[in-house]
């Protein structure tokens, strides 16, 4: 009853409504394991109080709740955790690097706690090998993370280039998720990464006959036609997701950190090998004006100028040069 009244008296004496932050990506459930030495009632109290604020929308009122907790405490791990997702929400970086850090060390298996390092070496830090590696302990160390991280663990093990890990989770969704038709999809992808774009194809166009056709998978097909060079394939593959995300179709998102850039730089590519060089131009600048961090487009699009330029009109007596 203590305990009641006083997270009661912590949440009214503390908590204002105000501007929620910006929500992360991620959920991090929290996880309080019983123990021979249990946490002081106190800082449960000033923890739970923290979460009444969070729900309230009162940031600051749950920074410093989570912080009393951890005075009275410093070993109470699910405060770190708690604190160091919102100090991220805010774009603390450092702060909440080094609550996921503590979290960790108070509690080496908690799978929240790492799934908060995850996402901040993600989020703040754009490290995706150790970013992926710490969502992996995560899930080993709690099941119930795998759904909630797997997007964020699929684009890190894109961004990080590791296509055994693109296999495993394709296989990881597919069972979670039998009859969803973006299981065809990462599988394509990660066997085109992997190097084998022609069992990518075989097991895109398996689904497609299905019937199931998500833009995800068009594009997944393009990927792999574009990887054997068959590019005019890869064209009509492009065009179809294109199609598809045009009218609505939000599956791109899926398999992709960046789906917009994406897709038109591979269609702009797939215009300039086909020599549609004008098209694969016209996608190849809309791609860099909405990413202008990718400078390898500059390349394809110089590729694009040069097929452009008019062949010279030949001479009607090719054999004789002027002055001779």
């Amino acid at each position: 009853m203590r305990k009641l009244l006083l997270v009661a008296a912590i949440a009214l004496s503390g908590c204002t409504v105000s501007p929620a932050p910006t929500a992360s990506p991620l959920p991090f459930p929290t996880r309080v394991l019983p123990s021979a030495t249990p946490a002081p009632a106190d800082a449960r109290a000033y923890y739970e109080a923290g979460l009444a604020c969070r729900t309230a929308g009162d940031t600051e009122g749950a920074l410093t709740a989570l912080s009393q907790a951890l005075t009275v405490d410093p070993t109470f791990a699910p405060a770190y955790t708690e604190r160091g997702g919102l100090y991220l929400a805010l774009g603390e970086t450092e702060s909440a690097l080094a609550d996921a850090q503590a979290a960790v060390a108070a509690d080496p298996e908690s799978g929240p706690a790492y799934a908060l390092l995850g996402e901040v070496l993600r989020v703040g830090l754009s490290d995706p090998a150790q970013a992926l590696a710490a969502y992996e302990q995560a899930v080993r160390l709690d099941r119930s993370l795998a759904a909630p991280t797997f997007q964020a663990r699929w684009e890190m093990a894109v961004a990080a280039g590791q296509p055994d890990r693109m296999v495993a989770l394709a296989n990881e969704y597919a069972s979670r998720y039998p009859d969803d038709p973006l299981g065809a999809a990462y599988l394509g992808l990660a066997l085109t990464a992997l190097g084998n774009p022609n069992a990518a194809t075989t097991t895109l166009i398996e689904m497609l006959e299905q019937g199931e056709q998500p833009a995800a998978l068009w594009f997944a097909l393009g990927e792999s036609y574009g990887a054997e060079g068959a590019w005019a394939n890869a064209k009509v593959a492009y065009e179809q997701a294109r199609t598809l995300a045009e009218n609505g179709d939000q599956s791109l998102s899926r398999v992709s950190a960046t789906p917009v850039a994406d897709l038109f730089a591979r269609l702009g590519t797939a215009y300039v090998y086909a020599g549609e060089c004008a098209s694969g131009r016209t996608m190849l600048e809309y791609a860099l004006s909405i990413a202008p961090e990718r400078t390898e487009l500059h390349t394809l699009i110089g590729q694009a100028m040069i097929c452009l330029t008019p062949t010279p009109t030949p001479l009607p007596y090719p054999w004789w040069t002027p002055g001779d």
